[in-house]
Parts: C-alpha cells; structure tokens; sequence
C-alpha cells in the first residue's frame, strides 16, 4: 500500500512539471491569444465608432429630409355640374343643328338644280328654239349671275352673249351699266397703281386710296358684254 501511494504521489508531480514545461514552452500561443483579444477588442471599438457615425449621418438625412418642403400635390379639378351641363347639348339644340345641316345640304342642291335649269334654258334657246319658252325667273338669274365662272362656265358664254344680244327691253342696258362699272374700276386701279409708283415710300396714301382689282375673267367678261351689246 505504502508504495501504491508514493507511485500516485510521483505520477502528480510528472503531470504537474510536464503542465508546467508546456506552459513555458509556448510563450507565443499565450501572446498570440493575447493579441487576438486587443485586436478583437479594437475591431469592436471600431465597428461601434463606425457605427455611430453611420447613425449619426442616417439621422442629419433624415432631418434634412423632414426640413425640405413637401411638394404639393396638383389637386385635379372635379368636374363641376353646372359646366358638364353646359357642355352637354340638349336634344333641341341637336334637333335645331340637324334641321340646319339639313336645310343647308337642301339649299346646296337647290343652287345646283336652279343653276342646270337655267343653263338648259339658255342651251335650249340656242338648239331648241321651236320647244324652248321665255322665262324671266331664269333670265333674272342668267343676268345676277353672268360674272361668276363657276355658275356660268366659259362653254356656256357665247351663247349667253347671243342670247342677251337679242334680248328685249331694259336687260340691255343693266348689263351694259354692270359691265361698264368693272371696266370704270380696273381704271382705277391701275391709275393708282401708277401714282404709287410715282410717290415711291408714301405707304399710308397708297393705302387709303388704294382699290381692288377685278378679276380678269370678270374683266374680260364686261369687256366682252360692251363690244357685243353696246349699239
């Protein structure tokens, strides 16, 4: 027993010095590990100071975000009863635009009727004399309308001067003081034209006695009324 003991006894004290030797044989584990704290430490320090200033910064944003005036939102108009009322038409006013469409589509095609009545009038006197009878309503026409090439056209014009040539009573001599008033303003006309040209720079005269100038078809056509119908 007695040597049981003293084997235990020495076997605490070889585990005990070889502890011992191992500490002392790694000086640079303990340094190591010593280092390894402080750096642990100082990235902690760190990431907290770095942190601080993240926040810090987040929070000035944030304040001048909060100082900055909010943009006002454009409030969109809300229609209003009395101008949808307004806009929508009532169904007399679209009764009345309707009649006034139709009554202006009518007319059109009145003028175009009257225009071929009184043009197959005028050809029927010149081709057809034996079935053709005067009627005043479409001479009155062919004398309102004589200047305009669109309702009389060029082809039908000879014969409207043949046709008023042997013509009876006072048509004559409208046409002729019709006629003669055109001739009277191209007159005009180029009188003024030539005094502009003499007060070269005087805008203000020329403009107040400045005058149209025919057409030259309606020129022609008075032109031709006078040769043809003046005795």
């Amino acid at each position: 027993m007695g040597r049981n003991k003293k084997k235990k006894s020495d076997k605490k004290e070889n585990i005990q010095e070889s502890s011992e030797n191992l500490e002392s044989n790694n000086p640079h584990e303990d340094s190591k590990n010593s280092a390894d704290g402080q750096e642990d430490s100082s990235e902690t320090s760190e990431s907290k100071t770095m942190k601080r200033l993240h926040d810090s910064e987040h929070s000035d944003t944030e304040e001048d975000e909060s100082k900055k005036p909010k943009k006002k939102k454009k409030s969109l108009p809300v229609p209003d009863e009395a101008t949808s009322k307004k806009n929508k038409k009532s169904k007399r006013q679209i009764k009345r635009e309707k009649y006034a469409a139709k009554l202006a589509l009518d007319q059109a095609n009145a003028k175009d009727q009257t225009k071929s009545q009184c043009l197959n009038y005028l050809s029927q006197w010149k081709h057809d004399r034996q079935n053709w009878k005067f009627m005043k309503a479409k001479q009155v026409w062919l004398h309102k309308n004589k200047f305009s090439t669109h309702l009389i056209p060029e082809s039908s014009w000879p014969i409207f001067i043949e046709y008023f040539e042997s013509a009876k009573g006072n048509i004559k001599i409208l046409l002729l003081e019709d006629a003669n008033k055109i001739i009277k303003q191209m007159d005009e006309w180029t009188e003024s034209q030539t005094n502009m040209n003499a007060a070269e720079g005087d805008t203000e005269q020329s403009e107040s006695t400045s005058v149209v100038k025919p057409d030259d078809t309606v020129y022609k056509r008075a032109r031709s009324i006078i040769q043809c119908l003046q005795e």
